[in-house]
């Protein structure tokens, strides 16, 4: 954890920006699904897996989704790369482990 607060502050900034660019992006993905296909709408909701309704091809729809708001910004990032799917565990499993891997993605971009 850095001790510099300005740091910090610029940080939670990002963290939330992104956690705001990945529930939009929910929330359209949510407009072209039946009631029962919906999402959950939270900080904490489940994307991929048992816990979600999402299958595969709803998930390349929301990472398109997440990918062109993140360029509406001026960032350009592709979430479904190798990096991602050769972790043991998916960065796409919940929210807060997205937002975790876009920091990642976002830090680490040209």
């Amino acid at each position: 954890m850095s001790s510099d607060p300005i740091k910090d502050t610029t940080r939670l900034v990002e963290t939330a920006e992104l956690q705001e660019i990945v529930l939009e992006s929910v929330a359209q993905l949510n407009r072209s699904r039946t009631p029962g296909e919906q999402l959950e709408v939270s900080p904490t909701a489940p994307i991929f897996g048992d816990a979600s309704p999402l299958d595969s091809l709803g998930l390349v729809a929301l990472l398109i989704e997440i990918e062109e708001r993140l360029a509406d910004r001026g960032m350009t990032i592709t979430l479904a790369n190798e990096r991602a799917l050769s972790r043991a565990r998916s960065p796409f499993r919940d929210v807060p482990t997205l937002v975790t891997y876009l920091e990642e993605l976002v830090a680490h971009r040209p």
